[in-house]
């Protein structure tokens, strides 16, 4: 499969597109789609733009790698819908193999997230409650049944999952060197 052209002007578009959803996630704990689906055709189109056909065709893939390995905790209530187009509108931006990275990453970074989270509003003890009660149910009658957060629970509160998609792609974005090489045109362009 092609892989994306990253252009500067891409890229300053893909961050901007994260802060603006990571606002408006941590506000109304909701991403509109004018900004994850919008993302994803603009990253499909200025792939194309880019490096025509064959970026396109990058950019539909890591469209797919991200909405793809982000589906699965959609389908079991992990995150919403949103989530999962944003991370697919990252993945158009960056093409398969740096989505892949970028999705791995921003599951890292909602983890820790959610932790601190947890931490920070005392919600560890009754997770760490409801999850020994799911091993002895498993260990007792060998059937796991998974007992979800009370509606009070810090563990039942909505997650803007943005930031951490944010986080996890400026990350990716920081070790395959791309946010240097912006830095550095970005100053080169200032002098």
């Amino acid at each position: 499969m092609p892989e994306a052209a990253l252009t500067h002007g891409s890229i300053v578009i893909l961050l901007l597109l994260l802060v603006i959803a990571a606002g408006i996630d941590m506000q109304q704990h909701r991403i509109p789609n004018v900004l994850s689906l919008g993302g994803i055709v603009l990253g499909i189109a200025l792939q194309g733009w880019a490096s025509g056909f064959s970026g396109a065709i990058a950019g539909v893939g890591g469209a797919a790698v991200g909405i793809g390995i982000f589906l699965p905790f959609y389908l079991g209530r992990g995150m919403g819908a949103g989530d999962v187009k944003l991370m697919g509108a990252v993945g158009a931006f960056l093409g398969p193999t740096n989505a892949l990275l970028a999705t791995g990453l921003s599951l890292g970074a909602g983890g820790i997230l959610a932790l601190i989270i947890l931490l920070s509003r005392g919600g560890l003890g009754s997770l760490a409650r409801r999850y020994r009660a799911t091993i002895q149910n498993l260990v007792l009658t060998r059937q796991l049944a998974h007992q979800p957060p009370a509606v009070n629970e810090v563990a039942a509160m909505k997650f803007p999952y943005a930031a951490a998609i944010g986080i996890g792609t400026v990350a990716a974005l920081w070790w395959l060197s791309i946010l240097q090489d912006l830095f550095e045109y970005i100053l080169l362009s200032v002098r």
